[in-house]
């Protein structure tokens, strides 16, 4: 083997190529139902017809559409990861602080933890600010995040390997208890048209928030917490889930 050369990356300019594989696991078929089924419980009967992703990444909701008939728009702060959506759809590159959209838009949805990407409760704080902005009254967000118990159960002193196509990944993953920091660290080995392998590097870092921090945070920003749900239920959900899904309604000025 000819010596390796490294490259550093941002957050999913790496991971992009490989992100549907190594998330191939997600079921997001039943997860697209579950959400269609909070809108329903919470929205009404009548599908949305705007509809907002946030941080949608390689869009899995777009192909097939979570709300077929609606006018849907998917943004995420990485190009790379949006160049890896198929199709024609509507797609911006922006931050979940600054969106590039006027609004008026019934449903926004922030899902498989995006939110604890926002590593500070400012930013967590701007986002939802954001998003009640480009809402319609009365429009619903609904976004999921992980959970310390998630973290301490699956990604505490974690190591995990897996062949790709013309790729080996590592994933060395830890939980920090103390400053409730999430650390995901990436680590590609890319076969080369030399012979050599090209290292890429990426560190992922997410903040484990309390529920409570969650509801503090979206009623200060102009929401009503309709629910915090267990997992991917419709009961009641805590710190002691792994995963809580929040459906949150735009109701007041921030």
């Amino acid at each position: 083997m000819k010596t390796a050369k490294s490259i550093g990356a941002v957050p999913y300019q790496a991971l992009a190529p490989y992100y549907n594989h190594v998330m191939s696991h997600v079921d997001y078929t039943n997860w697209a139902k579950y959400l269609q089924t909070l809108w329903r419980r919470h929205g009404g009967l009548k599908p949305p017809t705007r509809v907002l992703e946030i941080a949608a990444g390689t869009c899995p909701f777009a192909s097939p559409a979570l709300f077929p008939k609606a006018f849907s728009v998917y943004t995420d702060l990485s190009p790379a990861m949006l160049q890896r959506a198929g199709g024609s759809i509507p797609r911006i590159a922006c931050d979940a602080r600054d969106l590039p959209l006027k609004g008026d838009f019934d449903f926004a949805v922030m899902i498989y933890d995006s939110l604890n990407y926002l590593i500070k409760p400012d930013q967590v704080s701007k986002a939802l600010k954001e998003t009640h902005r480009v809402l319609r009254p009365g429009g619903l967000f609904v976004f999921d995040v992980t959970t310390e118990t998630c973290s301490r159960e699956h990604f505490s002193d974690f190591i995990d390997f897996e062949e790709l196509d013309g790729c080996s990944s590592i994933r060395a993953s830890r939980y920090d208890a103390q400053t409730r920091m999430q650390l995901n660290m990436f680590t590609f080995f890319v076969l080369e048209a030399d012979g050599r392998y090209a290292r890429h590097e990426e560190i992922h870092r997410q903040r484990i928030y309390p529920a409570a921090t969650i509801r503090r945070l979206a009623k200060s920003a102009g929401f009503s917490v309709l629910a915090c749900l267990a997992d991917f239920t419709l009961k009641p959900g805590s710190d002691k889930n792994e995963r809580l899904h929040f459906v949150l309604q735009k109701t007041k000025k921030p």
